[in-house]
C-alpha cells in the first residue's frame, strides 16, 4: 500500500423536530390521566474531523498506564508483528455491536475512501475478548480481524477522531460508499429478494433494559401483524436484512438497531417506533432515521419513584438506571403508531 495521509472534515447535521409519547399519568390532568405528547425540538448534531496517516507503529493494548493508545518507544509487553497494514480499533468498546457497526466501521470506510484503498486491504485489530458476531460482521465486508491484547507492530494507519461523537453527523454517508454497497449485495442483503423475515417486526430484549410487560406488548403488536424477534437468534446477515425487508419496526432502544445505519435507498422500511426506559433517553437512532430516510417516533416507559430525584438533579448525569427494566403503557404505544 502506498504512503497515505489525509483529513476528513465532518460538517454538522441538522435534525428536524420529532415526537415523544409518554405513559398516561396525572401529570397532564389530575382528574383524567393522559399521555404527554412531547415535541422534541430540532437540533444540530455537531461535526468534527477524522485525520489519518500510514506509519510504522507499535500499537499497545489500551489498558496501559496513563491510557496511552499508541506508543513509539520500547514495548513493555510481548509484541506481535504483522506484515499486513493494520488499524488498531481497540478503543471506544468495539466489542459492542452498535459501537462497531456505527462507529468503527464507518471510520474505516471513510479512511479507505480518502486513502484510495479497499477496506479489505487492512487488518483490523480488536480486543482479545471481541465476540464472534463482531468478527462475522467484519467478514461480511471482507475485512480480516486480529483479536489480541498484546502489542502489534508493523505498518499501520494511525488515526485521530475529534471528537469521537462528531462522526454521527456524516457516518450515514460513509456507509453508502460503493465498496460497502457491493459487499452488502454480495452477501445477499441488498439483492432485492424478499426472504422469510417478517414485514412488521417487534425487536425485544431478554436481559438488560427488558420490558416488564413484554407479553402484553407482544400480544398488542401481534394483533397488528407484528412478529417478535430477539436479534441474537438471527444470523449477522439476517440482522442487516431485517432493516431492508421489514416495513415497520417497533424496538426497545439498544444495539440491535445498529444495522439501521446501513439501510439502502431501496429499503422497504418506512418507520421505527423506539421504546425507551426513563433511565435511558437518547436521540442516536432518532437522528439516524432522518439520515437514512425513514420516520421515527419515541415512546417513553413509565416513571418509577427512584427516577424522580436524580432526574431533577442537574449537577450529575442521569446514568444509574440506563439498563433498568421498564413498562410500556399500551395506550401510549397505540397513540405513537397512529401519529407516525
Amino acid at each position: 500500500m502506498k504512503q497515505i495521509s489525509g483529513k476528513v472534515t465532518v460538517d454538522p447535521y441538522d435534525c428536524p423536530e420529532d415526537r415523544l409519547i409518554t405513559a398516561r399519568s396525572h401529570l397532564v390532568d389530575r382528574f383524567v390521566p393522559d399521555c404527554e405528547r412531547i415535541t422534541l425540538p430540532a437540533k444540530r448534531v455537531g461535526g468534527g474531523s477524522v485525520s489519518f496517516e500510514k506509519k510504522a507503529l507499535v500499537a499497545q493494548p489500551p489498558n496501559r498506564a496513563k491510557r496511552r493508545f499508541l506508543s513509539f518507544g520500547p514495548a513493555t509487553v510481548k509484541q506481535r508483528r504483522t506484515e499486513k497494514t493494520f488499524i488498531d480499533f481497540r478503543r471506544n468498546v468495539p466489542q459492542n455491536w452498535a459501537h462497531f457497526l456505527n462507529n468503527h466501521l464507518p471510520i474505516l470506510f471513510v479512511i479507505a475512501q480518502q486513502g484510495g484503498f479497499d477496506p479489505s486491504e487492512i487488518l483490523v485489530v480488536l480486543p482479545g475478548n471481541t465476540p464472534g458476531h463482531i468478527r462475522r460482521a467484519a467478514e461480511l465486508f471482507g475485512i480480516e480481524t486480529l483479536c489480541t491484547d498484546t502489542a502489534v507492530q508493523g505498518a499501520a494507519i494511525d488515526f485521530d477522531v475529534s471528537p469521537w461523537t462528531g462522526i454521527r453527523a456524516m457516518r450515514s454517508e460513509w456507509v453508502r460508499l460503493p465498496f460497502v454497497g457491493a459487499a452488502l449485495e454480495m452477501a445477499g442483503i441488498r439483492n432485492g429478494a424478499h426472504g422469510a423475515l417478517p414485514d412488521r417486526v417487534f425487536i425485544s430484549r431478554r436481559k438488560t433494559r427488558h420490558l416488564e410487560n413484554e407479553a402484553e406488548v407482544e400480544a398488542f403488536l401481534a394483533q397488528r401483524g407484528f412478529t417478535k424477534v430477539y436479534p441474537e437468534e438471527l444470523s449477522v446477515t439476517d440482522q442487516f436484512k431485517l432493516f431492508e425487508q421489514a416495513q415497520q419496526i417497533v424496538s426497545i432502544h439498544g444495539a440491535a438497531l445498529a444495522p439501521l445505519l446501513f439501510r439502502s435507498r431501496a429499503s422497504r422500511l418506512e418507520s421505527l417506533v423506539e421504546l425507551f426506559p426513563c433511565g435511558h433517553m437518547t436521540d442516536v437512532y432518532r437522528v439516524m432515521c432522518h439520515q437514512v430516510g425513514c420516520k421515527w417516533i419515541g415512546v417513553r416507559g413509565k416513571i418509577k419513584p427512584e427516577h424522580v430525584g436524580p432526574a431533577y438533579d442537574l449537577t450529575k448525569p442521569f446514568l444509574k438506571y440506563s439498563l433498568q427494566s421498564f413498562e410500556i403503557d399500551l395506550q401510549s404505544l397505540e397513540l405513537a403508531m397512529e401519529v407516525i
